[in-house]
Parts: structure tokens; sequence; C-alpha cells
């Protein structure tokens, strides 16, 4: 009798534990949803701001190129130039003016629907990026490589790299003479 006793009393500590790990897992799922939820609020406001400041910038930056346009127009070899610099800049304001009045979230979502339908421009996109990235560190490297001081590292026959270019001088100042 006491062995079922003591059993009922294990099942019940055991149904006890479970319950509470279960409201603790609870818990902790909602507190994670919640800050998903703040991340990706946050996220949406500083996408906003940075939007907003980027399409100013790009509408600036499309006046500056209409001046530039207006000043080759009164020029006479920069008619041509001029018609060029102006479509350039009704684009620039375009998309500076959608940036403005876009928000972050239908921002996100416009590039979505571009990836989705053009998932092959995307792939490429990616591509380029990804050769310009390797590009860039592969010569950073071999800048920093060429001018950190050479390092004695030992080689697999036992001696180190530094001896032989101790050695490789003294000869060649022995053979010289000097």
């Amino acid at each position: 009798m006491t062995n079922t006793a003591s059993e009922a009393g294990r099942q019940g500590l055991v149904g006890q534990a479970a319950s509470q790990v279960e409201e603790a897992a609870a818990s902790a799922q909602q507190t994670a949803g919640e800050l998903k939820q703040q991340g990706r609020s946050k996220l949406g406001e500083t996408l906003d701001q940075r939007t907003t400041q980027v399409g100013g910038q790009a509408r600036q930056m499309a006046q500056a190129l209409r001046r530039s346009g207006e000043q080759l127009r009164e020029q006479a070899d920069g008619k041509q130039v001029a018609g060029v610099a102006e479509g350039v800049a009704e684009r620039i304001e375009g998309l500076g003016g959608y940036l403005e009045r876009t928000s972050g979230d239908e921002l996100l979502r416009d590039v979505e629907d571009f990836a989705r339908r053009r998932p092959w421009i995307v792939a490429g996109a990616g591509l380029m990026i990804g050769l310009a990235a390797s590009r860039f560190l592969k010569a950073s490297s071999e800048r920093r490589y060429d001018s950190a001081p050479r390092r004695a590292s030992s080689s697999r026959y036992g001696y180190n790299t530094a001896d032989v270019d101790e050695y490789e001088t003294v000869g060649h100042e022995i053979g010289s003479g000097g």
C-alpha cells in the first residue's frame, strides 16, 4: 500500500513539474512574441526614418542635377547632355518622392513582390554583390599582407623563414664584396 501511495505521490510531483514547465514555456513563448513585435516595430520606425532621409537627399540631388542641366542648356555644346541630365533628375526625384511617402513596411512589401516576380534579377544582383565583395576583401587582405612586417614562421623542414631571409641577405653581401 505504501508503494501505491509513493507512486501516486511521484506521479503528482511529475504532473506538477510538467505543468510548471508548460507554464514557463508558454510564458517564454509569449515574451518572445512580444520582443519580436517590439523589434519589428522598432525596425519599421528606423526604416521609415532612413527612407525619408534618403528620399529627401535624392530630391536635393535631383534639384542640383536640374540646375546643372539648365547651365548646360545655356551653353551651345551642352544641349544633349542637358536633356540626359533632366531625364536622370526626373527619375531620381521620382525615387526620392517614393521613398519619402512610402512606409518601411510598404517598402519591404514592394521589395518582396519584386523579388517574387523577378527572382533571376535578384539572384544576379546577389551574385554581382558577392563577387564585388570578394574582390574587395581579396584586395584589402593583399594590402594588409604586403604592409605587415614579415614574421618568422617555421617551415616543414624545421628552419625558420626569417633565418632563410637573413642567410640570403648575408649571402648577397658576401657575394657582392660588401
